[in-house]
């Protein structure tokens, strides 16, 4: 996680062949829940976020539910930014993308299908959420394999 608590990843092996518990610290809330699911495709999606242009993005200072409506009604970036990443985030709506250096992590509670709560927000120096999903990724596949050997 970083320094300020604002950000991270919560990665924990629970009982059963691969399976992890997975939340996602953004704007310093624990969010997901503590339900067994299996990262792979977590681990590469949040490694490979896209990395987008749009000058609209540096709203997000000024008002983050402007930023989401876009990232919710504009095709090119609602396909591009949409995390489905794991069984334990099924009640939230999360949007990962990088930006002039940054990586934006943005999520809001979306419990059957109606959009809840405030919208969270993390900003993070790219080079720090690298390193961050990067030790997430270590510790998962090196727990994983110990796992299945």
């Amino acid at each position: 996680m970083t320094d300020d608590g604002r950000f991270g990843f919560l990665v924990s092996p629970l009982k059963g062949r691969g399976m992890f518990r997975f939340q996602l610290i953004i704007d310093s809330q624990l969010i997901g829940d503590t339900e067994p699911c299996i990262l792979g495709t977590a681990m590469a999606r949040l490694g490979s976020l896209t990395h987008l242009e749009d000058d609209r993005l540096n709203l997000f200072a000024s008002d983050r539910d402007i930023i989401l409506s876009a990232l919710l009604t504009e095709e090119e970036l609602h396909d591009r930014t949409t995390l489905s990443i794991a069984e334990s985030l099924d009640d939230w709506l999360i949007h990962g993308y990088t930006h002039k250096g940054n990586t934006v992590v943005v999520a809001r509670g979306d419990e059957d299908g109606s959009l809840t709560g405030p919208t969270l927000v993390a900003v993070v120096a790219s080079a720090e959420y690298d390193s961050i999903i990067q030790a997430a990724r270590i510790y998962w596949s090196s727990v994983n394999s110990s796992i299945i050997s």
